[in-house]
């Protein structure tokens, strides 16, 4: 009877242990440029009764994080991590929840035209370790349309050997315009980002200056077009915003000494004609006099 009812135990131990922490994990989308960050949240909440400590420790040399991914093909393929990423200790009280926000692609480098699906797991360290696994989430990674591409150098760099590229990509909503920066030595992705909405009437102007800055300026709706700056890490500043004028479109104009500007147009603030916007409404919105 004892050897019937100690695994029994255990396996009630076991139930219970399982509904201690609830994992739910959610892809922000469904559909994704390659290369481009693919964002994942982590919902972890307490159901234990008492306030618990998720941590990451180190055993044989080896550090086991308490939030771990795996992710797998259409075709059932796992992928390998790019990197053995390790969490910060989190604090969850008792009753609540607490939420992380991952990129996908820093872990494991998701470059390739596929599906893919990615779940969770949290592991919970103390006598007797446990560990929690999320529901299972889908998304797909499709490849843009190239408009742009210009390789160029950075002396003194680790990546060298870059290459800037312009791509439109549909996520089954919306066109945008996106903007990458590639280390052309790797094949790796430094930055790859989503500009803003474009309108593809117009093909997009792309240039770079004498700083080997790349500068786009594209349609962004029916009057207005979009400038923006990429530096040699991807990175951007806010864009400007130019309204077509009396004199048509405006146009990236390259002088000797490098400098690129926009000729043409007339600069527009959205933030200020939108404050405009609702000062005409508020007046108008006025009760008459009596």
């Amino acid at each position: 009877m004892k050897t019937i009812l100690i695994p029994l135990i255990l396996l009630l131990g076991s139930l219970v242990g399982s509904a201690q922490l609830n994992v739910h994990l959610a892809i922000e989308r469904n559909q994704y440029l390659a290369h481009e960050p693919v964002h994942a949240v982590v919902t972890i909440t307490n159901r234990s009764g008492r306030a618990l400590e998720l941590f990451s420790e180190k055993k044989g040399g080896i550090a086991h994080s308490w939030l771990n991914f795996s992710m797998r093909t259409s075709g059932g393929r796992p992928l390998p991590k790019l990197t053995n990423s390790v969490f910060q200790k989190a604090v969850l009280p008792a009753g609540q929840a607490i939420k992380r926000r991952v990129n996908l692609n820093q872990i494991f480098g998701i470059s390739r035209v596929n599906s893919y699906s990615v779940s969770a797991s949290i592991r919970q360290s103390g006598i007797d370790t446990m560990t929690y696994s999320s529901n299972s989430a889908h998304f797909n990674v499709a490849g843009g349309i190239e408009v742009y591409r210009q390789p160029f150098g950075v002396p003194d760099s680790p990546a060298s050997k870059r290459e800037y590229r312009v791509l439109t990509f549909n996520d089954g909503r919306k066109t945008s315009i996106y903007a990458s920066v590639m280390n052309t030595l790797s094949g790796r992705s430094i930055s790859t980002f989503r500009i803003s909405d474009a309108l593809l009437f117009k093909r997009p102007q792309c240039v770079l200056d004498g700083k080997n800055q790349l500068h786009v300026l594209y349609l962004g709706n029916p009057t207005i077009f979009v400038h923006a700056i990429v530096n040699q890490d991807g990175r951007m500043d806010k864009p400007n915003y130019i309204k077509v004028g009396s004199s048509g479109d405006p146009r990236l104009v390259s002088f000797a000494d490098g400098q690129v500007v926009v000729s043409g147009g007339i600069p527009y603030d959205p933030v200020k004609a939108a404050a405009a916007r609702n000062k005409i409404r508020k007046a108008t919105d006025r009760p008459e006099a009596r």
